[in-house]
């Protein structure tokens, strides 16, 4: 790491999905991308296209600390459908790394948003999630 400039941390890697609502494609519904990183709060929102695709950009920031310190971002995804919320994804990254959520894989995931979330219990991380990916 530079003390000059910085190390890039991954406070949410890319995310692509395909969601659905009761089987049915969701098309052109908002997804909230929320995530909170030492006591900041970053928020963006995108729609799904006709096919109930998406996808973020991952998100990451630069740090300049020389001292070690713990890494702990806490994500959600949340989808709107008729005027109501839906969690589509949560859990606390932690670990810097891009694609460190799922240890390695890729945030390809098919979410059927009125699904019961789920809980994924992996190495680092606890995931909440109504979605499916590859392994």
């Amino acid at each position: 790491m530079s003390i000059i400039g910085g190390k890039e941390v991954f406070l949410f890697s890319k995310v692509s999905a395909h969601l659905t609502y009761e089987g049915k494609t969701a098309s052109n519904i908002p997804v909230h991308r929320i995530v909170q990183y030492e006591g900041e709060k970053f928020e963006d929102t995108i729609k799904t296209n006709e096919n109930g695709f998406f996808s973020f950009p991952p998100l990451s920031k630069k740090e300049f600390s020389i001292l070690p310190k713990e890494f702990v971002s806490h994500q959600k995804l949340v989808a709107e459908y008729k005027g109501k919320l839906y969690l589509v994804w949560e859990t606390v990254k932690r670990s810097e790394e891009e694609n460190s959520e799922l240890e390695g894989r890729k945030l390809d995931l098919k979410c059927e948003i009125t699904g019961e979330t789920k809980f994924f219990h992996l190495m680092l991380h606890s995931i909440g999630t109504n979605c499916t990916w590859s392994n």
